[in-house]
């Protein structure tokens, strides 16, 4: 009698054993989330290659070859998506602005001032990342700018030690559309399931002129600086 006990208790544990591997079986994988929503900010040393323009309209550059970079901060927000294991998309809108600024002093005179053009932007960005939790990305992307604004902050002091300022806002003169190349070397941070820190290096180029065709010069912005965000999984 114990021994049909004892057989009649196996055959029962391994009947529960089966089941709880069957039902193990069927649970579903979660699989890890290949897009994420990304917020970041951007600051940037931005400076601009400036050209007399060609024929009828070109000027001479004279003291606007003394202007120097003017730091700028923007702002943007994505979504990235991985395309396999290595190569990432990156596609979003930025409030960008980039510009120059000029310094003169003399024995009892000052001028200064500083130029900021302002744009909405949508980069769109090829990556190659490696790495896990701890990624290093390498990035390359071409950014459509949609001009929005130029401002210059002028202030001058005159012999009679009289002060003044002025803020020139204007829409007029300038092209409508710039488009730039931008490069990105940098790396990003996973630290929970859903959450990453990113610190990304950037380079950009603008290849058409911010300046109508009939204005004196040929403008073009150029900066270096880094973004940093934050993503999130969806």
């Amino acid at each position: 009698m114990t021994r049909v006990l004892l057989i009649l208790t196996l055959i029962l544990l391994s009947n529960n054993t089966v089941h709880a591997q069957d039902t193990l079986s069927i649970l579903p994988i979660e699989e890890k989330s290949t897009t994420s929503f990304f917020a970041i900010s951007n600051w940037s040393n931005t400076f601009r290659r400036l050209e007399e323009n060609d024929g009828l309209f070109g000027d001479s550059i004279g003291a606007r070859g003394d202007e120097t970079a003017y730091n700028r901060w923007s702002f943007g927000i994505g979504i990235r998506s991985m395309l396999s294991k290595n190569f990432m998309f990156e596609g979003g809108m930025a409030y960008m602005r980039n510009g120059e600024q000029y310094s003169f002093s003399g024995a009892d005179t000052s001028y200064t001032y500083t130029s900021q053009y302002s744009y909405i932007s949508m980069p769109i960005k090829l990556y190659y990342t490696f790495g896990d939790k701890f990624k290093v990305l390498i990035g390359l992307g071409l950014v459509p700018q949609l001009f929005q604004g130029y401002k210059q902050n002028i202030s001058w002091e005159s012999t009679d030690n009289i002060e003044g300022s002025e803020e020139v806002k204007t829409k007029q003169g300038f092209n409508t559309f710039v488009i730039s190349t931008v490069a990105n070397l940098g790396v990003e941070y996973e630290y929970s399931p859903k959450m990453s820190v990113l610190l990304i290096p950037e380079y950009k180029i603008q290849l058409n002129s911010s300046l109508d065709k009939t204005d004196s010069y040929k403008h073009f912005g150029r900066s270096i600086g880094f973004n940093i965000g934050l993503t999130y999984k969806l």
